[in-house]
């Protein structure tokens, strides 16, 4: 015991020096193992009814500060990280979405902490279904060289965002480019969608008989 003592006693000033180090070098330590990290994730959304469709939402991701343990957080990427908006109690107009960490899975061990932005803005309209009428477009070099004989089919069911479809009763082919010999050409057409976001065509594509206009000579130029 009294050898206890004096081993304890004995230069006591530099061992509690030492284990002040110690416990200085422990905080260090445990510092350091913790880390941030930012990552932009995008924003999906989940259980909308096929009679809607997402027109806009005025972000497409959100930011998201992460923390947890250096050897957690070194392999974690953006891709691990979720995030979902569930619509099943949309309405048709404007919908505005909190974004809190319910909405977010993360990999076992990381913690969320902020999330910007905090809210977001979805744009929703109603799915229409109608047929419209198919409209043949020629390449500007083939107007006036070739006709259009006929087409089939003549008409199209299009499903489709209501602002869009409701009042249009048309929809054009992409305009028929390429090689033309023949005194007449069958050639098959896919539409042109341009500035027709998240609509669907049946059947998607039509069948266009061309003829040659007469006394007109063609030539690849």
């Amino acid at each position: 015991m009294e050898s206890m003592k004096k081993y304890i006693m004995e230069n006591w000033k530099l061992k509690l020096l030492s284990l002040g180090l110690a416990i200085a070098l422990w905080f260090i330590v445990f510092s350091i193992g913790e880390m941030k990290k930012e990552v932009s994730v995008p924003v999906f959304v989940t259980n909308l009814s096929k009679d809607y469709v997402v027109m806009k939402k005025d972000t497409e991701k959100i930011d998201i500060t992460i923390q947890g343990r250096v050897s957690v957080l070194k392999d974690v990427k953006d891709n691990d990280i979720k995030a979902s908006l569930n619509l099943s109690d949309v309405k048709e107009g404007e919908n505005i979405y909190s974004i809190t960490k319910s909405n977010i899975q993360i990999p076992k061990g990381v913690q969320i902490g902020q999330i910007r932005p905090t809210a977001i803005k979805v744009d929703i309209d109603r799915v229409i279904e109608k047929r419209v009428k198919i409209i043949v477009k020629l390449d500007r070099k083939w107007i006036g060289k070739y006709g259009v004989k006929s087409w089939n089919p003549a008409y199209v069911t299009v499903e489709g965002p209501k602002q869009i479809w409701e009042t249009r009763m048309f929809l054009d082919t992409r305009p028929i480019n390429g090689v033309l010999k023949r005194d007449e050409e069958i050639v098959t057409v896919l539409f042109d969608l341009e500035g027709l976001p998240a609509s669907k065509i049946k059947p998607d594509s039509v069948t266009v008989i061309l003829r040659r206009q007469s006394g007109k000579e063609t030539s690849w130029n």
